[in-house]
């Protein structure tokens, strides 16, 4: 083999698989950390590595550069101490921010400012790896370039200015021969110490080469896929002995592949295998019944190039060298042992020592497949296995401790990427939600929720362990929890509406008294903490709409679908032609109001704490786990414009949330040393006191439960003041208008004898976390039954004459008087300091069937359907309690109503504005400010509205009771009973003359078999 040259030894991983393109951001900085010597080659092109033309940059004895000749020709480079540069990495605050170069006679290269004032010495390439074409430049402390530093040279020598010439720095050839000199005879380094190219062991990687025949050398040409190969991971030389990871020792046997394969031994396949062997396999020199043939090893690289080939031999005891070899056979590839000719000519090969020296270097054409071995990884592993994965990452240092990759959002790189910078204690990451949830887009992971960036290049399976990794300094653990795409999950999301129906406590748990802390709110609005959680308040979700019709956050969308904010990552995919996806986070956006007063939470910057304001304006809050059942209240997401296009139909959003919008925003904790609700600094900060929990509260908003009763409505201030109908048993006629609504006291004599009795029969929403009721007078309820033609109702006639008929209640409806003051009525309504209008309220006479409402005068039809506040119509009323003990309330119903025809649809579109029962004047009238309305309360009245509690039907009695009816006297009949919908409750054949059904609370029809059709009020 030809070794003619000037060798400096070094203790360096040579070029290999770490100067890949997968190499980490100036990786091979650390590399150069292991006292590794370079040269450092200036040339006037950017021909491909190695370099024709150029010259290594030296160091004369009073510091100045200068070149020593042209090296055509690599394997003859002549290397001094002048020349050998040893490469370190420069470090600032955890940083790396250059390198310092010291040649082999401690001279350190300096670059000295035209000014003459401040010298400096340490310098940065271009590019991130070695070996390459980059300009050299140096650079300050805190990392950026010093002007006109580039490092130019020309051909009669070198100098600093200008815009820079192309260099390369080369890792120097080693031999495994100690004492290396120098011409003046100084020891520059000793033998190759492969254990130092990794800190505490090397890889090496096996591979095919191409000779080619016009640069008279061998090239790298891709790894194998082997089968045989145990030289895979971290290895470790000792005394001679090639030690793996998992503790077993590589060793070349005495087997060969033909005596595993009838295939192989018609091919003649004598090469020998190569093992892993326990330590007592080895001290016993027998891996079972195989005989080991030789375990001590030599590693040497004998040639002065950029990659140059390893030569990796075991030695046995006639001190026979063997050296790795790979042959293909029928398309799999064997490592093994054997001859040069053999391993050329790629057919059978015979069992014997092989020359490292390619046999065909005179050849006059390219010749390929010969061993190839070089440092490096032969398991970096192929990233793409993460695409189309949500993946969590922790990573283990040397102290055995597990960090997870938080969100943590920092400085942005040169491409406008986050970056993160620091790895976060398990316990402050919520690694089942995207906050602790990764993705890789194909260069880097991205953090699903911030957009921060994870860089982990270079990255090697550690071997049986499955998802588990290593870049020789750590170890990861890389799991993949779930498939990209679109998410609601880690977010409190209103989907369905069902959040925004209800009130919840918002409280904090206190982990020392194994407790938690409320928000409560004091007399002047101010909020504090309380264990008590009878003064905690009861807050409300409202859901922040964008929408193309929307103003303000307040705004109703114009879809649904615009109430949606969407952070969007991208990441790879092979499902997709372009290769990226688009992962969406879905979650909503909202106001917290107290539920009884409205006013809604607000950061009183004055006195640096939370309020409840009337007028409060504040950021819309996202409730985002942390843990289940356990939240961060999150606002200040940085927003953008956005119109995406959703199913052929695009909507307009006014913004939405950026790809790293969590990282501008803030979080809401609790102080408890001062009982405040207070704003942290920043959402991914470690805070104490940051965890939120949402605790619905058991009893609803609204007064619910009084269907089919007799109630009273008086002034919750004043109780003698009540609800009655005027004019209908008061007055006659011509004194007072008949119908109206009225609000007097009942101590007043003239006021006496008037019946505040009303009915209570249900509107929309019954039996939802808001209902709406009708109230009505002089009801007759109707139950479902036949009717014919000929006969009338519920003849006695054949069935085929007859057709079913639905029940209904008919009676005096309580509506807001509007519609009457739109056709003319001037005395159904009021005016307001404002001028605006207060409407009357009146009785008018209506039937009640199935979901309508049918006035009688003029048959208009008000459909009963939903129960939002846009939705309320003139006859509908909801009690809203007013505090937390539930007593009183407000009366809410429509203040104004609109019947318009859509001009595309054609359809007709009700629209209705939300109002409240005001006490004006002594007249209870309808008012668009909530400000403005009266508080009431009620009570159950025995006085009638309706029918009798008990009714006697001929010889049977039935009696209501509470839940349930009692028939007397009806022993084996049929009884049918029904609500007042026509819906059947019961349909049986007594066996008692006293039986009690089970019937629920509100007006019942009872109809016995051979007996009139009865109605019962049940409680």
């Amino acid at each position: 083999m030809n070794k003619k040259f000037s060798t400096l030894v070094a203790s360096l991983l040579l070029a290999g698989g770490l100067f890949s393109a997968n190499a980490q951001k100036a990786a091979w900085f650390k590399e150069a950390a292991n006292n590794g010597y370079y040269v450092l080659k200036a040339h006037g092109d950017d021909a491909t590595v190695p370099y024709t033309g150029s010259w290594s940059v030296a160091c004369d004895e009073d510091g100045k550069l200068f070149i020593i000749g042209d090296d055509t020709d690599e394997s003859t480079l002549d290397v001094t101490a002048a020349n050998a540069w040893k490469v370190t990495p420069y470090v600032v605050n955890g940083e790396v921010i250059g390198f310092n170069l010291v040649n082999a006679n401690g001279q350190k290269l300096t670059y000295k400012s035209k000014d003459g004032k401040a010298t400096y010495d340490t310098f940065k390439l271009s590019g991130s790896t070695a070996g390459s074409s980059n300009k050299m430049y140096a650079v300050g402390n805190d990392g950026k370039k010093i002007a006109e530093s580039y490092l130019t040279q020309d051909n009669s020598g070198t100098y600093v200015a200008g815009e820079g010439t192309n260099v390369a720095l080369y890792p120097l050839p080693t031999v495994s021969t100690a004492g290396t000199t120098n011409e003046e005879g100084v020891t520059i380094a000793d033998k190759l110490d492969v254990n130092a190219i990794l800190g505490n062991g090397f890889e090496i990687t096996i591979g095919k080469t191409k000779w080619v025949k016009n640069a008279g050398n061998l090239n790298w040409n891709g790894a194998y896929t082997l089968e045989g190969n145990v030289f895979t991971g971290k290895l470790t030389l000792i005394d001679g002995k090639l030690k793996k990871a998992n503790g077993k020792y590589i060793v070349l046997t005495k087997q060969t592949w033909g005596q595993l394969s009838n295939s192989l031994q018609a091919e003649n396949q004598e090469g020998y295998i190569w093992a892993e062997a326990t330590p007592a396999e080895l001290t016993a020199g027998k891996i079972g019944n195989v005989v080991i043939l030789a375990s001590d090893f030599t590693i040497t690289q004998p040639n002065a190039v950029v990659d140059a080939p390893l030569e990796v031999k075991a030695t046995d005891a006639d001190g026979k060298e063997y050296e790795l070899m790979v042959a293909t056979v029928a398309g799999t590839s064997y490592l093994t042992t054997g001859s040069a000719d053999d391993e050329i000519n790629g057919n059978s090969w015979q069992v014997g020592e092989a020359s490292y020296t390619h046999n065909k270097a005179n050849s006059n054409s390219d010749v390929t497949e010969n061993t190839y071995v070089k440092f490096g990884s032969d398991n970096y592993v192929d990233m793409t296995k993460f695409n189309d994965a949500v993946l969590n990452i922790t990573r283990t240092d040397e102290d055995g401790e597990t960090l997870v990759a938080g969100p943590a959002c920092a400085a942005k790189d040169a491409n406008g990427n986050i970056i993160v910078n620091t790895w976060t204690p398990a316990t402050q990451v919520a690694t089942a939600y995207p906050e602790g949830q990764w993705l890789w887009n194909g260069s880097a992971f991205v953090n699903r929720e911030s957009g921060a960036t994870l860089s982990l290049t270079g990255l090697r399976e550690v071997e049986g362990q499955e998802n588990v990794y290593t870049d020789l300094e750590y170890t990861y653990t890389i799991t993949k929890v779930g498939e990209p795409g679109s998410t609601t999950l880690g977010y409190l999301n209103a989907e369905n509406d069902d959040l925004l129906k209800e009130a919840f406590y918002i409280g904090i748990p206190v982990k020392a008294t194994n407790d938690t802390v409320y928000i409560a709110k004091d007399s002047e609005g101010t909020l504090y903490l309380s264990a008590d959680k009878a003064e905690a308040v009861e807050f409300r979700l409202a859901k922040v709409a964008y929408g193309k019709d929307a103003t303000t956050t307040a705004s109703v969308p114009s879809s649904a679908n615009t109430a949606l904010i969407q952070n969007r990552t991208q990441y790879a995919s092979s499902k997709t032609d372009d290769g990226v996806a688009i992962d969406v986070l879905n979650f909503y956006s909202y106001t917290l109001a107290d539920a009884v007063t409205a006013e809604t939470l607000t950061w009183d910057a004055t006195n640096q704490t939370f309020v409840l304001s009337d007028n409060g304006k504040f950021d819309p809050i996202v409730i985002k786990n942390k843990a289940e059942g356990l939240y961060n209240l999150v606002y200040g997401l940085a927003t953008e414009d956005y119109t995406p296009t959703v199913n052929n139909e695009t909507y307009y959003y006014n913004e939405k949330v950026t790809s790293d919008a969590f990282c501008s925003a803030v979080k809401l904790y609790g102080a408890h040393n001062t009982a405040e609700l207070k704003q942290a600094d920043a959402a991914y900060a470690f805070v104490a006191n940051d965890l939120f929990i949402i605790e619905k509260v058991d009893a609803g908003q609204h007064v619910s439960g009084i269907y089919g009763q007799n109630i009273k409505l008086f002034r919750d201030a004043d109780p003698n003041y009540v609800l009655y109908e005027e004019g209908k048993l008061l007055e006659t006629k011509d004194e007072v208008l008949e119908g109206f609504l009225g609000l007097q006291n009942i101590q007043d004599a003239t006021y006496a004898d008037m019946n505040p009795a009303m009915y209570v029969d249900s509107a929309a929403g019954l039996n939802t976390w808001r209902p709406e009721y009708m109230l009505a007078l002089d009801v007759n309820v109707v139950p479902a039954g036949k009717y014919c033609e000929i006969h009338g109702a519920n003849a006695g006639c054949k069935d085929e004459h007859l057709t079913d008929t639905e029940g209904y209640i008919e009676g005096r409806y309580l509506v807001n008087l509007v519609d009457s003051v739109k056709a003319g009525r001037k005395d159904c309504v009021y005016q307001n300091y404002n001028g605006a209008d207060y409407y009357r309220l009146g009785f008018v006479a209506a039937k009640h069937i199935a979901d309508s409402l049918v006035i009688a005068s003029d048959n208009k039809v008000i459909e009963l359907t939903g129960n939002a506040h846009s939705n309320m119509k003139i006859c509908e009323f909801a009690f809203h309690y007013t505090d937390a003990s539930r007593s009183a309330f407000t009366i809410e119903t429509a203040y104004d109503n609109e019947y318009t025809v859509n001009s595309e649809t054609l359809k007709t579109e009700f629209k209705s504005t939300q109002g409240w029962i005001k006490y004006h004047n002594g007249v209870p009238v309808v008012t668009s400010q909530k400000s403005e309305a009266e508080v009431f309360n009620l009570a159950q009245t025995e006085e009638e509205a309706t029918a009798n509690e008990t009714i006697a039907a001929s010889a049977v009695t039935v009696i209501a009771g509470e839940g349930n009816v009692t028939i007397a006297g009806a022993a084996g009949k049929k009884v049918v009973i029904a609500n007042i919908l026509g819906q059947t409750i019961a349909n049986t054949v007594l066996t008692s003359d006293n039986a009690t059904i089970a019937a629920p609370a509100g007006v019942v029809v009872v109809a016995v078999e051979g007996e009139a059709a009865v109605k019962a009020i049940v409680k």
